[in-house]
């Protein structure tokens, strides 16, 4: 009798909460988005949210997390990150992902695959909320009814809106820039992953998961490398590899060409630049692409302009045809624009010359003019150094007497070093004088005025008479102090000079 009874009064609610309510509240102005989960607001129900999904993440990242390691002994458990460090190093400087019309319609198919799984568990919270009403021993109070029927009414029309939604009315992003997610293992890697990989590049945000495991079988270390793709769900590259410690590290090497093709998502060429000079800086159809030694670049293939360009060197421009998955070596050696010549002489002759601290020979010598202005210094033993400018507006001829060390000139510095600080010291000894002084002559006007109003003109007057003892002794000392800075900074001034003098 009683399960009856309560199987009457459930379906007496339930019909009553099929009829519509008058008493529904607005919906909230401001509040969370329709279907959002863990959000109560009420929604109104004639406007459900039929927003098109987007693609708020700004680059493609690259996960890359510490190896799993099995019995390694201490000598080599190092390798569990050290392996994963070269890796990054062979993934790094990569610079855009891009979105081939496969790769972005799945981009497109996982975007709203993400909203209806939010969506779905949005309804699943709501769908408990309602049964708690009906289940509450406590009579629910007809608003609250409605507010539930009205966000329920409202998921279940976001869900149906994003289950017949088309891929192709979504507008996502074909560009991204490529970035190496840090961590807080090893070398800012990643911690090992503990769930399976397409569970952890959800959890981390990753588009890119490179992993492996190493291990120690019969003397040898077996490495197995992985990378795993989060849009595909599924390895797009994998390697085992058994050697011995020494070889492991050359096993790796050619792996950021191997996995190219999916980081960078379109063919690529790859370019290797070995400047000459080391400042060479290298442009790619106008663009600044590398400047110096710098990792392998993955270009286009196809023609590009290079140009190259160091200060002091002639240009180099050409055409260059690069071709898909291959390798090409830049190795210009750029020549060195002479902007004529210096002769250069000094007495006594044999002086060694410096330029910008690289030793040209013994004078007299002929140099080459720099392209910017440049420092020249002449050292010859016995004599005091001297500097002088060099630059392309220098004349053809220069010539230096040099002066002989005879000490005089460390005996000035050393006396002009001492004056400055035999000043420095009388100033800061004059100092409490004019301070105390001061406040003392305060000290006795405030008592000049306290022993007035008491009455009392004898003491008053001796305080006056004080206080003016110590205004006088405030300007003598004050005066004093005045002085000794002034010769202060002439000692300082003269032992600025002196040092100036001998370093040329």
């Amino acid at each position: 009798m009683r399960t009856a009874a309560v199987l009457g009064f459930l379906c007496l609610l339930s019909a009553v909460s099929a009829f519509p309510q008058d008493t529904t509240p607005p919906p909230a102005q401001g509040g969370p988005a329709p279907g959002a989960p863990g959000t109560s607001a009420p929604i109104n129900p004639t406007k459900p949210d039929l927003s098109l999904p987007k693609d708020t993440a700004a680059q493609w990242q690259i996960g890359i997390c510490v190896f799993s390691s099995d019995g390694l002994s201490p000598d080599n458990a190092y390798l569990a990150y050290s392996l994963p460090l070269l890796l990054k190093d062979e993934v790094s400087g990569f610079g855009i992902h891009t979105y081939q019309a496969e790769e972005g319609e799945r981009a497109r198919k996982a975007l709203i695959s993400r909203e209806i799984a939010v969506c779905e568990k949005s309804l699943t919270s709501v769908r408990k909320e309602r049964d708690a009403l009906l289940f509450n021993q406590v009579p629910a109070e007809a608003t609250a009814r409605s507010s539930v029927e009205t966000r329920l009414a409202a998921t279940m029309a976001r869900l149906d809106f994003l289950r017949t939604l088309s891929p192709s009315r979504i507008d996502a992003v074909e560009r991204k820039p490529v970035v190496i997610k840090e961590g807080t293992g090893a070398g800012k890697l990643l911690e090992t992953p503990a769930v399976p990989p397409e569970i952890y590049c959800a959890q981390q945000g990753i588009d890119l998961l490179i992993g492996g495991t190493i291990q120690e079988v019969q003397g040898y270390l077996l490495l197995d490398v992985w990378a795993f793709d989060s849009l595909n769900r599924a390895r797009v590259f994998s390697t085992r590899n058994a050697a011995a410690r020494e070889e492991l590290s050359a096993s790796l090497q050619g792996f950021g060409a191997e996995i190219a093709r999916t980081i960078l998502g379109r063919p690529w060429s790859r370019v290797a630049f070995t400047p000459d000079p080391p400042d060479t800086a290298m442009y790619v159809d106008g663009v600044l692409a590398a400047s110096g030694a710098s990792p392998a670049l993955y270009l286009s293939p196809g023609m590009h302009e290079i140009r190259l360009s160091a200060v002091g060197y002639k240009e180099v421009s050409r055409s260059l045809s690069l071709e898909p998955d291959q390798e090409t070596r830049i190795d210009d050696a750029l020549q060195k624009i002479v902007a004529g010549q210096v002769a250069i002489s000094t007495d006594p002759k044999g002086a060694d010359l410096y330029v910008d601290s690289l030793w040209k020979g013994k004078t007299p010598l002929v140099v080459d003019r720099p392209p910017l202005r440049s420092r020249g210094v002449l050292s010859s033993p016995g004599f005091y150094d001297m500097s002088f400018p060099l630059d392309p507006a220098s004349p053809p001829n220069l010539f230096f007497s040099l002066q002989k060390d005879l000490g005089k000139r460390d005996v000035q510095q050393k006396k002009a070093r001492d004056d400055f600080y035999v000043s420095l010291g009388f100033f800061a000894f004059s100092l409490p004088l004019p301070l105390f002084s001061y406040a003392l002559s305060i000290d006795f006007a405030m008592r000049t005025l306290d022993l007035s109003g008491q009455g009392r003109p004898a003491a008053a007057a001796q305080a006056r008479t004080e206080s003016t003892i110590f205004l006088g002794t405030y300007y003598a000392g004050l005066a004093v102090s005045i002085s000794l800075f002034v010769w202060m900074v002439t000692r300082i001034v003269r032992y600025v000079g002196v040092a100036n003098e001998i370093a040329g």
